[in-house]
């Protein structure tokens, strides 16, 4: 058994239910524009690395973390290790900030809080049906059409 660090599911099938942990690095950056004439300017910025098929989101916070012991077969292997993951997140950052700050300097980017986290995928049956649930939009999907 390993000890990980999970974004706290929102939700979970009715059925009982087995689930794969997928890896993410989430990020809380802050970002300092200076600006001509008139007041600087200060951001947050949560970014959510995918450490399997390398996208990023953007958060609205640092989202709910839960640690959990789980078998090693039950987590997803990342492919994106974490500076990588830390390159994606200040990349999409400076875009992000840069869309709404007009300013002559580049923005000073500070590193506020990093974790290795995974989110929760249940797996299922309805029906004689294999699913697959997002445990934190509560999409499911058959099983049969994602492989």
């Amino acid at each position: 058994m390993m000890k990980v660090k999970v974004m706290r599911p929102i939700f979970k099938p009715e059925e009982p239910a087995n689930f794969i942990l997928y890896p993410y690095y989430v990020f809380h950056l802050k970002l300092f524009y200076k600006r001509i004439g008139r007041e600087d300017k200060e951001f947050d910025y949560f970014a959510y690395v995918d450490c399997y098929r390398f996208g990023v989101e953007r958060g609205d916070g640092f989202i709910e973390i839960q640690e959990w012991n789980v078998r090693e077969d039950q987590i997803m292997e990342e492919l994106v290790n974490k500076e990588k993951a830390r390159e994606k997140a200040l990349e999409s950052a400076f875009q992000w900030g840069n869309l709404r700050v007009i300013s002559w300097w580049t923005p000073r980017i500070e590193m506020i809080k990093e974790e290795k986290v995974y989110k929760v995928f249940w797996i299922f049956e309805e029906e004689g049906e294999k699913y697959i649930m997002d445990s934190l939009t509560g999409d499911k999907f058959k099983l049969k059409d994602l492989t």
